[in-house]
């Protein structure tokens, strides 16, 4: 009788702890700078630890195509920016060069340029559904007409990584594998929703000048088109700088872009049909738009360079639901306003936005399954050690669509809940010769102000007591340019609370 007890809670055990385990493909993010002069650098957000950051060296630079993958206890695997495949080692994986290889390939995948495909959000990674070694990356090839100066993308391909090979670093066993061919496919909007079945993958992709959506079933045999279908507005050029997702419980399938506005259909995970266009205008401001759903699947938010709006998908009407969240407060970061883009849901519940351009920070929804300004909207409140490429955010489908939890809210950073909240200081005069007077906020205590240049590189250090109210820094020896002045509380050294752009002149 003891036996059968101490087997039975053996059971109920195991059960629970496969019940409490989840995938945790997308716990590692990757954020890069695109040039080879300064080596590639880039950050890397373990969600796995804290949303603990680390400055790694990549082997090629990212860009608007950001596809990593790791397995299922959240280990790096590999990642790509839709020219080549790299290892968790940042080294080039065994056959991972000239993915998507072609003219287009020729032009922006050298190692001059090295910032990926020239295309935005247009490669992603998937598990394969018959295999726990084995990964699909999917993505297009273009090509180039010179005399219109357009890229092309006639065909959707898929690549293949085999886990197990080069002793466990991974080799690309199959390479740009036609998926299907067609006249002209609308660029990026490459994502994933998980088939009826949990195992499966749907992926749908769109043709332009037409209203077709093709659907792509990965499964454990084979990745094809099974169906198309026709239906709502038709895709355009003005088509192309947009993003769709699916809701995290797969029950809606989103696109936004600036010809078509916000397209919301409903979707059916077993048979990858559309259905019930509601089709939304927003009052934007034009840029790259940026979609993201909430944890609960209730809330649809909207990004558009300078405002930020919400939906409430409960609704019948979404149209009269839409209410606006936040209008950029004109932060530069460094030279250009840090606007709103590319978004995508983590790991921890929040909503992280990239802007378009090249800075050190990403926008935060903190508590996206809120209503309104509820929701938390902290602008520029991420900040990335090294700088970020434009566009640059991790893409990922959800990949725990049958979970009770779609994501962890207890993830916290090691340095707090809002992570290097920066505010400005008083920096004059500005611009000068090199000599700054600097106002210290009140009650920021020992600190250390730190001196870099653009590409984040420390020059000098200064201690600040936090008694004083100003402080005179000599910088006439760094030569002509832009430095960025930024003061680390001494308690807490990896957060930065104020910080400024400060123009040196000779």
């Amino acid at each position: 009788m003891k036996v059968k007890l101490l087997l039975l809670l053996l059971l109920l055990l195991l059960l629970t702890v496969n019940l409490i385990a989840q995938d945790k493909y997308d716990y590692k993010w990757l954020f890069g700078y695109a040039s080879p002069k300064l080596n590639y650098k880039a950050d890397i957000i373990d969600f796995n630890n804290h949303r603990k950051i680390d400055t790694i060296r990549l082997a090629f630079g990212t860009g608007a195509n950001n596809a990593i993958m790791s397995d299922k206890e959240g280990n790096l695997l590999f990642y790509s920016n839709g020219c080549k495949i790299a290892d968790s080692t940042s080294h080039i994986m065994e056959n991972g060069d000239s993915i998507s290889y072609g003219d287009a390939w020729d032009i922006f995948c050298n190692d001059e340029y090295g910032s990926g495909y020239p295309t935005l959000l247009n490669t992603i990674a998937l598990p394969d559904p018959g295999d726990d070694k084995g990964y699909y990356l999917l993505h297009k090839r273009g090509e180039w007409d010179y005399q219109s100066v357009y890229l092309y993308m006639p065909e959707l391909y898929y690549s293949y990584v085999n886990m197990r090979g080069n002793g466990g670093k991974g080799r690309v066993e199959k390479k740009n594998k036609v998926i299907f061919s067609t006249t002209n496919l609308v660029h990026g909007y490459m994502t994933a929703c998980k088939h009826k079945n949990g195992r499966d993958w749907w992926i749908i992709q769109m043709e332009k000048d037409t209203n077709i959506y093709f659907k792509v079933l990965l499964t454990p045999d084979t990745i094809m088109v099974v169906d198309s279908q026709s239906i709502g507005p038709k895709f355009t050029l003005r088509s192309n700088p947009g993003q769709a997702v699916f809701s995290p419980d797969g029950s809606k399938y989103i696109l936004y872009n600036p010809a078509n506005e916000c397209l919301i259909y409903d979707f059916d995970r077993e048979t990858g049909d559309l259905s019930n266009l509601q089709q939304v205008e927003v009052q934007d401001s034009g840029g790259f738009y940026g979609v993201a759903v909430s944890p609960n699947s209730r809330f649809l938010y909207l990004s558009a360079y300078a405002d930020l709006y919400q939906i409430d998908l409960r609704e019948e009407d979404y149209q009269s639901s839409l209410s606006h969240i936040a209008h950029s407060d004109g932060f530069k970061d460094p030279y250009f306003v840090s606007g709103f883009s590319w978004a995508q849901l983590a790991p921890d519940c929040k909503i992280y936005i990239v802007s378009g351009t090249t800075n050190n920070h990403l926008h935060v929804i903190n508590k996206p399954d809120l209503k309104g300004k509820a929701c938390d909207f902290r602008q520029h409140s991420f900040y990335l050690p090294w700088r970020n490429f434009n566009f640059s955010i991790p893409n990922f489908p959800h990949f725990r669509i049958d979970d009770e939890d779609k994501c962890d809210s207890t993830i916290a950073s090691v340095f707090g809940d809002y992570v290097y909240y920066r505010r400005d200081l008083e920096v004059y005069p500005n611009p000068s010769r090199g000599i700054f007077n600097i106002r210290i906020p009140d009650g920021i205590g020992e600190s250390n102000m730190v001196v870099s240049d653009i590409q984040g590189q420390i020059l000098k250090t200064y201690k600040v007591s936090g008694i004083l109210p100003e402080k005179r820094i000599n910088i006439t020896g760094l030569p002509t340019g832009r430095y960025n002045i930024e003061i680390y509380p001494v308690k807490n050294p990896k957060r930065i609370f104020y910080g400024t752009q400060v123009v040196k002149v000779e």
